[in-house]
């Protein structure tokens, strides 16, 4: 009996090894965060304004009525939302709001601004055949997301399959074609829907 006892605390003990280790506090509230802001504002009885925000001393009274958010400071979410690793939130004076991701109804306002010369954008070799022949288009999203460089474009595509295709976005002849360009974040662009003809694949 003993011995199953200890036979059977070494196997927990060698699962356990296996299991993926539990989110951060912080982790868990930027990916409810995440689904609030990007996705459903009325799941903590919110409305966003055109640009997407919602006022955030009423984000954090909401959070206080969730499970797990009891004790959610105004701290945790400035630290989310400030510093060079924070990618996906910023704060307007007293607004937060998702930088980018929206599937929202509502269609979220951004600022055109001047691209880089070139963009990138990371999916898999199958979809990409279908891009560069039919076009670049944001599907369950409001606006393609671009990335700044080959390396953070792998590393988004990466979440589709473990060998990405990377396409390069002329910007200038996309601007021609008259896609607006916004930019959303250190290493994010947004766009409209990309013509074929302003599309090529680097990998």
């Amino acid at each position: 009996m003993d011995n199953l006892r200890k036979g059977g605390r070494r196997g927990d003990r060698a699962a356990g090894r296996g299991r993926t280790p539990r989110p951060s506090g912080d982790e868990r509230l930027g990916r409810f965060l995440a689904f609030v802001l990007r996705h459903h504002p009325e799941v903590v009885g919110l409305a966003l304004d055109d640009e997407g925000a919602a006022d955030l001393d009423a984000l954090l009274e909401r959070l206080h009525t969730k499970p797990g958010f009891e004790s959610t400071s105004r701290e945790q979410i400035e630290r989310l939302a400030s510093g060079p690793s924070a990618v996906r939130f910023e704060i307007l004076d007293n607004r937060i709001r998702a930088r980018y991701g929206h599937s929202l109804p509502q269609l979220i306002q951004y600022e055109p601004a001047a691209p880089p010369p070139e963009l990138f954008h990371g999916s898999t070799p199958d979809a990409c055949e279908q891009i560069l022949a039919e076009g670049l288009r944001a599907i369950q999203r409001q606006r393609v997301h671009l990335s700044v460089d080959t390396s953070v474009a792998r590393e988004v595509g990466r979440r589709r399959c473990p060998s990405p295709a990377i396409l390069r976005i002329d910007t200038a002849r996309a601007a021609e074609a008259g896609v607006r360009f916004y930019h959303a974040g250190p290493s994010v662009w947004l766009s409209d829907d990309l013509p074929p003809a302003c599309l090529s694949r680097v990998e």
